[in-house]
């Protein structure tokens, strides 16, 4: 290949690689998201720390597509921007409609609620008691609240006796849906206990 081909194409890949658009996901519909609960014998003092917040917090469309996007500007000189924005979002606290559970085991332990989990967009919680689910009403910010509230049967309690200022009672009595239809994703689960 003469020198001047030489240059030509690589010219001519590089307005090509130049010109690659930027990646744009879009997200789907959000399923329920679960949080584990290790069950306990006795009654567990659980307060999810303010820092773990973020991960009971969905990604927004903006912000998706900002993480797959991390490594563009080096689109040039980097073959995988595209796989290491990848990664970058798979790093990120915030789920995305295609998480079951959460990214990070979150410690919450119970004598008497076996499951958790949330839909934000039907602003919905649910609570996984004596193998039976319970629905509750519960914008993100209130469901936030009663997993930092400490004692899990303490604000249960306080629900039960309209005390509560974050989740309440509903007349809903639908299960939660998740990913895939699954009620539970094992394999993630197990290796968030470290199972």
């Amino acid at each position: 290949m003469t020198p001047m081909f030489s240059k030509v194409i690589t010219s001519v890949l590089q307005d090509k690689v130049a010109d690659e658009p930027m990646v744009d996901e879009k997200l789907g519909q959000f399923s329920a998201i679960e949080i584990p609960v290790q069950e306990t014998s006795i009654p567990a003092y659980w307060g999810m720390s303010p820092s773990d917040i973020p991960y009971v917090t969905a990604q927004s469309q903006d912000e998706h597509n900002s993480l797959l996007n991390t490594y563009y500007p080096y689109r040039k000189t980097m073959k995988n921007w595209k796989e290491k924005g990848r990664e970058t979002e798979q790093k990120a606290p915030h789920y995305t409609d295609k998480d079951a559970t959460t990214r990070k085991n979150l410690g919450a332990k119970s004598s008497v609620i076996q499951d958790m989990a949330f839909d934000k967009d039907k602003n919905l919680a649910w609570l996984k008691m004596g193998g039976q689910w319970h629905t509750y009403s519960a914008t993100p910010d209130q469901f936030q609240r009663f997993l930092t509230s400490g004692s899990l049967e303490r604000e249960m309690n306080n629900i039960r006796n309209n005390k509560s200022t974050s989740m309440s009672k509903t007349a809903t009595k639908i299960p939660p849906k998740f990913v895939n239809g699954s009620t539970q994703t094992l394999g993630r689960i197990a290796s968030l206990f470290g199972f």
